[in-house]
């Protein structure tokens, strides 16, 4: 399962190849700094890139979004690699989940940060907002639905109807319906659509290798999420397992090897590394 296409941190002329341990300590180290930088986030400056895509929507700027994001993975990256690394211990399951939602975070800054052009990104941003905003109000309306009405939850309910409404107003200042705005790509399609612009950025010469590995992975990684069996059986030890009806047995042991997590937290790793260097080209003014 691990494909090394996604694990290559290249070691220094006439050395030889990382170990897996040896390139879990090297992210441990970077995610160490990235932690610092998301408790004080550097300013996007007047005349950049990002203040002109934050002119869309100033109640909740896409620059805001693209951080969250940012801050999101990191903190499921710091969390994944504190175990490992400080601890030198794992648990069989929980890291995968850390993992998922981590990719999730980076793809979501990188989508918002890496459209071809102004109008796309603002676009994009105004999705996120869409849902943001969305989701949101259905968790009041359920609450209101479960346990009857509620004047506090009417009066949060009516704010996000205006503020969906405002996401409406903007994204036609674009050119762009009301549909346009609501429709977002699902998590599937957008981390596809990231790692495919990841590799025509940055790993041209792959051929598209990475698409591949990252859908696996994201499946397999919302598939423990969600309490799924299949996605551990790869790594399920049956070696003194009670035989039952199918080939496997019953009452393997899950496992997690170094190999295995450093796949999980290299597919955070690349993301992230992608969406602080963009992050910081776009938020000073000579990146236009």
């Amino acid at each position: 399962m691990a494909d090394r296409s996604l694990t290559r941190m290249a070691p220094s002329p006439g050395h030889p190849p990382l170990t897996p341990k040896q390139r879990l300590a090297l992210i441990a180290g970077q995610v160490e700094q990235w932690r610092t930088m998301t408790g004080q986030p550097p300013p996007v400056e007047p005349g950049s890139s990002l203040t002109g895509d934050d002119q869309i929507f100033l109640l909740l700027p896409p620059s805001y979004l693209i951080w969250h994001g940012i801050s999101h993975a990191v903190d499921h990256l710091d969390m994944f690699m504190n175990a490992l690394v400080m601890t030198n211990t794992s648990f069989p399951l929980a890291p995968q989940t850390l993992a998922r939602s981590g990719v999730l975070g980076a793809a979501h800054a990188l989508w918002m940060l890496d459209g071809p052009d102004r109008v796309e990104r603002q676009l994009r941003a105004l999705r996120m907002v869409h849902q943001e905003f969305s989701q949101e109000r259905t968790a009041y309306r359920d609450i209101v639905q479960i346990e009857g009405p509620n004047p506090r939850l009417a009066s949060l309910i009516a704010v996000r109807d205006k503020w969906i409404a405002r996401t409406i107003t903007a994204g036609a200042t674009i050119g762009k319906t009301a549909k346009q705005v609501a429709q977002r790509p699902d998590d599937t399609t957008l981390i596809d659509s990231v790692i495919k612009r990841y590799e025509q950025v940055n790993r041209p010469e792959d051929g598209g290798s990475l698409v591949g590995v990252y859908r696996l992975i994201w499946r397999m990684h919302s598939g423990v999420a969600h309490g799924l069996r299949w996605p551990i059986m790869y790594r399920t030890d049956f070696s003194n397992a009670v035989l039952g009806g199918d080939e496997h047995g019953l009452g393997g042991m899950v496992t997690n090897d170094e190999d295995q997590l450093m796949v999980s937290a290299t597919a955070m790793y690349l993301l992230l590394k992608r969406a602080f260097e963009l992050y910081d080209l776009r938020r000073l003014p000579h990146h236009a």
